[in-house]
């Protein structure tokens, strides 16, 4: 039996990770309280006084773990340095046991800043092109550099947050790195999802998703030789955007040097119509890349994800552990397509 879609809503499946999304219109027409709009990264300074990202604050700072330098050799374009509250730490062994019923392990890992500029005001959409590919260099080499220095790494987790319902505090530019000595379940159960569809159509589950939304075109809102950016069949916020290479492979750090061109290209185009469409809204991206174990496997395939966060969750999302969405991808792809 097919299910007309109508405006008054439907639920999907993800079929990457089997969540259902309830796509329910009504709900965007909800009271809410307005925030106070977030100031134009334009109008901030070049440099804070007591901002520790900025250049000049590294007595802020208690070390610097990485610098990449300016292609002249002179001053550096991103820096990495440990997160002053890290939620993980290499002070540890990876170490479990039992505590009567339950299991604990040590917080064994890694939790690093990536400070993609030495300017405060100089945000993602605002950056030059070659500033963007710096960013996604960086991001690349401490995926590497991690894995290949620390056998006990079992899964690498790179993201970024922006504005304060994402949980920024810090408006400098930014993104993070955690390593973890486990597998976390999310991506252990997705890994799973992709080895079992494999087994069944002897294909991977992402690029039919992707040779479906290119055929499909409802969805699609960017595209070049390396990268197909597209709004997800079961996107779970409005206005998610999903960034994947064309080429299969199921390890980041396995990005060639032109993917990485394509992919600054790529991320840019989308968070500068995130901006211009919805005036620079909170968000959160990830870098769904394999687990340690997993990087050579037929099945999986890396992708990027940002998902607006435009409302914080419901008491029904919380309970439920579904996602409500107040509008379809359709509808927001449409509007991301659109040209200013």
């Amino acid at each position: 039996m097919t299910i007309q879609t109508t405006q008054t809503g439907e639920i999907r499946q993800n079929i990457l990770t089997d969540q259902w999304v309830i796509y329910s219109p009504q709900l965007a027409e909800r009271p809410r309280e307005k925030r106070a709009k977030r100031p134009e990264t334009a109008r901030l300074p070049e440099r804070e006084a007591d901002c520790p990202f900025c250049m000049g604050n590294e007595r802020m700072l208690a070390s610097i773990v990485y610098e990449l330098p300016s292609e002249n050799g002179g001053l550096w374009r991103t820096r990495v340095v440990p997160d002053k509250y890290p939620a993980l730490t290499p002070e540890t062994e990876v170490a479990g046991a039992n505590r009567g019923l339950y299991l604990v392990t040590t917080n064994y890992g890694r939790h690093e800043v990536i400070i993609e500029s030495r300017f405060h005001n100089r945000d993602i959409p605002v950056m030059t092109h070659e500033e963007v590919e710096a960013v996604i260099e960086t991001y690349a080499g401490r995926h590497s550099e991690l894995y290949s220095t620390d056998e006990s790494i079992e899964s690498i987790i790179i993201f970024r947050n922006h504005g304060e319902l994402a949980g920024t505090s810090i408006r400098h530019p930014h993104s993070q790195v955690l390593a973890t000595g486990i597998v976390p379940e999310f991506i252990s159960r997705r890994e799973q999802i992709a080895e079992n569809y494999f087994q069944q159509n002897g294909r991977c589950i992402l690029c039919d998703v992707m040779n479906f939304e290119q055929s499909d075109e409802a969805r699609l809102i960017y595209e070049n030789t390396s990268f197909l950016s597209f709004v997800p069949f079961a996107a779970e916020s409005p206005f998610e955007i999903w960034i994947a290479p064309k080429r299969h492979s199921p390890d980041f750090g396995l990005i060639s040097q032109q993917e990485k061109e394509r992919l600054a290209a790529a991320l840019q185009d989308s968070l500068q119509r995130l901006h211009d469409r919805l005036s620079d809204p909170d968000y959160s991206y990830v870098i769904r890349s394999c687990s340690r174990q997993h990087s050579i496997v037929p099945y999986l395939h890396w992708y990027l994800q940002i998902r607006p966060r435009l409302a914080p969750p419901s008491g029904f999302e919380i309970g439920s552990g579904m996602h409500a969405n107040t509008s379809f991808p359709e509808h927001d792809a449409e509007v991301l397509r659109e040209e200013e």
